[in-house]
């Protein structure tokens, strides 16, 4: 199967999504481990079942709600870790760390979404998109989200204790969990390069 604009070349999907996915251009096309495609179009690729796949055209709003949900799952499923670990300081009487890792979490999940849907260009990098699910970035998600989480979370715990004010604590964990996760496609073309 391939991705040939010539009528006689079969890519196995619908004429019509052939045409949304750029005249037949490769899907993959961008820096290697990047979903460019996703942050360009409102195609989306779903799972269905195990080894099933299904490919749909959705609006706007259709197109944000699957980010959102893929964004979620991936953010909360990696960053299992540091809520485990939370469960354990919290019993040291640490100031706000559960609303600042709600705060943090809420955030990364945010921006995650809305640079894979193509709304935020990551910075530091020319090619829009979150990215995909290689098991190679795993280990780079595992640790990028964790640490951000993180700092966001004991952070904005020291400046909530350090002031009295919660706000000044969220306020810090909403920042650091936006930066860490704009920077995060900047890490995964780092790290793509350096396994190339």
């Amino acid at each position: 199967m391939s991705d040939s604009t010539r009528p006689d070349r079969d890519d196995g999907l619908p004429n019509r999504t052939r045409a949304h996915r750029g005249g037949g251009h490769s899907p993959r096309r961008g820096p290697p481990g990047r979903e460019t495609s996703a942050a360009t179009s409102t195609y989306r690729r779903e799972f269905l079942a195990v080894g099933g796949r299904s490919g749909t055209e959705k609006d706007r709003i259709g197109a944000l709600l699957t980010d959102l949900g893929r964004i979620a799952g991936e953010v909360g499923i990696l960053t299992l870790p540091v809520m485990l670990y939370l469960s354990v300081a919290r019993g040291r009487a640490s100031v706000a760390l559960f609303e600042t890792w709600l705060v943090g979490l809420t955030t990364m999940v945010v921006v995650g979404t809305l640079v894979r849907n193509g709304r935020i260009a990551p910075p530091l990098t020319d090619a829009p998109g979150w990215a995909r699910l290689f098991p190679t970035l795993v280990l780079l998600r595992l640790v990028c989200f964790n640490a951000t989480l993180l700092v966001a979370v004991h952070g904005g715990s020291a400046v909530t204790g350090g002031t009295g004010a919660v706000v000044l604590g969220l306020l810090w964990s909403m920042v650091v969990g936006g930066v860490g996760t704009l920077l995060f496609p900047r890490a995964v073309d780092e790290w793509m390069a350096r396994r190339g």
